[in-house]
Order: C-alpha cells, then structure tokens, then sequence
C-alpha cells in the first residue's frame, strides 16, 4: 500500500500548483479566525460613494434626527437645490445632508425645532431603502418619522440589474445588514455564486478590507514621501473627471459637486425623456413585484420599530407620465396605497395638475432650486395639516 501511495505523494512534493492551494486554505483558516482582531472597521471603505459620505455623517451627527428623508435624485435635486436657493449658498453633496428650509418651515407652523438627516441618493429603489432603514434606522439613531419621496422608477427601472447591484445595498451589506435578503436578492447565477463564494473563503469575504488597507497605508507612504498632503480632493479637470466616474462611479470626492442656488437666466430645462424611455421600456411585472416587496418590507420594519412613515408621490412632468406603460402609473398609486393602508403609513401626493408647473423643473423628472424650495413648503404644509401618522406619534406637536 505504502509502495503505491509512494508516486501520489511524489507527484504532490513537486506540484506547485498544489502546494499553492494548501497555502492558500491555511492562510484563508488564518484569516478566518484572525480577522476579528484586525484593524478593521465595516464602515470604512475603499471607495467613498454618496452613501459612503451620508452614513459617515449620520454617525458624527450631534443629534439624533426627528425626521429622515429617502429618496432618489428626485429628493436629493430638491434637497440640494432648494437650500442652496434657500440660503443663497453652493451646497456642498458630499456633506450636506439635512435640509435647512423644511426644519424652518416645520419650526414656524409647529413652534418647535426640529433636526432632519437625508439619505437621498441618486439611483434609490425601493431596496436601497429598506437596506437603509434595516441597517441603520434603528437602536440609537432611530428617526421618529421617515418621509420617503417615491417615483415610479424606483420600483420598475428597467436598466437595474438587480437589487444586490446598488452601490447602497454593497454597502449596507457590507455594515453586516441584510441577511434576511441575501440570496433572493441576488437574481443572476453569477451573482449567488459570488456570495455562495464569499461565505466559504475568508480571503475573498474581506477583499474590500485588504483593499480599504492597502489603500489607506499607500496614501500615509505618498503623503510623507511628496508634496501633496491631502489626496482625497478631486483636481482632475472635469471632462477627465466624466469619463473617470464612467469606470468608478461609486468614488466621489469630497469637493466632487457643489449644487449652486438656482438663477432662471443660468439654468435652462434639460430633455432628458430619452433617458427615462429607456428605463420604462420593457416593463417587467416580476421586478416591480420585487422592489414593491421590498416596501413592504420596508413599511412593516418600521411598524414593528415604532417609526412613523409618510410616503410622498414625487412631482413629474406630464411627458415623463405619458412614456410610461398603459395604466401603470394609476396602478402603481394603487398599489402604494394599499400598502400605507396595511401598515398604518401616510401617502402625501404631490404629483397633482397645478401643483408643479414646468417652470419648477430642471428636466421631466428633478426639480430645480425654486422647485426644491416650493416642494418642501407644499410639504410642510401638508404634512403638518395632514399629519394622519406623524401627529399620531407625536412628531409635530
């Protein structure tokens, strides 16, 4: 027996690619019962997307906010541009992130003062804010409302490969959330695989870790060694800086975007239907059942947690509604309202004929800075006389 195991163990000696994998599996079992004691913390990350910089700000802030905004570009167009025509000053996205008109608005009508934070990122589905507020709005930092601005394409955006792909549910699941949907929410074979893969080899699990490090000591090497100390600021000339967020869109510096306030002279409607018939076409019912479960979600977390929510039905253009299917856009109302229903949440519709002239509209889909002021006082107004769900906690009174 030992005569003939004598040419396996032979072979075996002289294969590198062997010994190769045996130092790979011994260094993967170090790593795996090691990591705990590295110097690592889930927050930080290799590359610093919006979320990157929200969270990072939600973390530092003094106050726990009474009130949370979510929403996709439409919440953050009105967000950034209404207070920086508000207050008449640029708006730094990377740091702003609360929005100064509404807590005056709600401060005067209620005679108390009131602290907001916003998750409003670009992009945002109905995923992204159920990994939001599964992840991070709970415990401590726990809002006493949520006011989450929605659209049709958060819930049917046909260019979404699947909801595991945002750039916000990477991250939070990254922070260790997200378990309960960690396989259905990856759609494609590649993709379980890749997660079935991450769960086995520790090596791989921790990769944006490895990267994070080597990252962070190159810039500490680069900063003693040159003239430039600070290398988080972009000075790339901004046709460069286009075609370089073509490749790592999820990598924004922290003088990436300033929104300045909103002069009718400077700031022309934009056509950007083309756009938005692209992300209706193909309409595809198993993706809008998917991201309308995720709201569901979503809505009961917040129900069980004690949160109050009000959904609000964003402001569009008649011709962005009119590239949409047939009957979806009534449906899709419908199918919102049952869902507040269920969960006691409140639905503030703002997307009525006369409430947002075109004049309000940067393009078919985002407010400009006028528009972002208007859309937070209809708001406030509403949801201080309406306040079916907030008023019922407390929250405005």
């Amino acid at each position: 027996m030992r005569g003939k195991l004598a040419p396996i163990f032979k072979t075996f000696s002289h294969s590198y690619a062997l010994w190769a994998v045996l130092a790979l599996l011994v260094l993967d079992c170090f790593i795996r019962f090691s990591v705990a004691y590295w110097p690592i913390d889930h927050f930080n990350s290799p590359n610093r997307s919006w979320v990157w910089w929200a969270v990072r700000d939600f973390r530092t802030a003094a106050n726990k906010p009474d009130v949370v905004l979510l929403g996709s570009s439409l919440m953050m167009a009105a967000l950034h541009g209404g207070d920086a025509t508000y207050l008449n000053q640029p708006q730094n996205v990377a740091f702003h992130h609360r929005s100064r008109i509404f807590e005056d608005l709600l401060t005067r009508q209620t005679g108390r003062e009131f602290n907001t934070f916003a998750f409003a990122l670009g992009g945002q589905m109905a995923s992204d804010a159920y990994a939001l507020t599964s992840t991070l709005l709970h415990g401590p930092g726990q809002p006493k409302a949520i006011i989450y601005g929605i659209a049709p394409r958060d819930f049917m955006d046909n260019t979404l490969t699947s909801p595991a792909s945002t750039e916000t549910f990477r991250y939070m699941t990254r922070l260790g959330g997200l378990t309960d949907v960690a396989w259905q929410s990856r759609t494609s074979f590649w993709e379980q695989l890749e997660y079935g893969f991450a769960r086995v080899s520790s090596i791989y699990d921790h990769r944006l870790d490895f990267v994070y490090l080597q990252n962070k000591y190159m810039k500490g090497i680069l900063k003693s060694l040159t003239a430039f100390k600070n290398l988080d600021e972009v000075h790339t000339p901004f046709p460069l800086r286009k075609l370089a967020l073509l490749e790592l869109p999820e990598d924004q510096g922290p003088n990436d975007l300033l929104i300045m306030p909103f002069k009718r002279e400077e700031h022309k409607f934009i056509d950007n239907l083309n756009e938005y018939r692209m992300r209706y076409r193909a309409f595809k019912p198993k993706l809008f059942e998917m991201q309308l479960s995720y709201l569901e979600r979503m809505l009961r977390f917040c129900k069980e947690h004690g949160t109050a929510v009000c959904l609000v039905n964003m402001p569009l253009t008649e011709e962005n509604v009119q590239l949409m299917p047939a009957g979806f856009y009534d449906s899709y109302k419908q199918r919102i309202e049952r869902l507040a229903t269920t969960y006691n949440a409140t639905v503030i519709d703002l997307n009525t004929p006369g409430l947002f002239g075109k004049e309000y509209f940067a393009d078919s889909v985002h407010m400009n800075g006028a528009g972002g002021m208007r859309f937070f006082k209809v708001l406030a107004e509403k949801t201080t006389i309406s306040s079916l769900a907030l008023g019922r906690k407390g929250i405005l009174q």
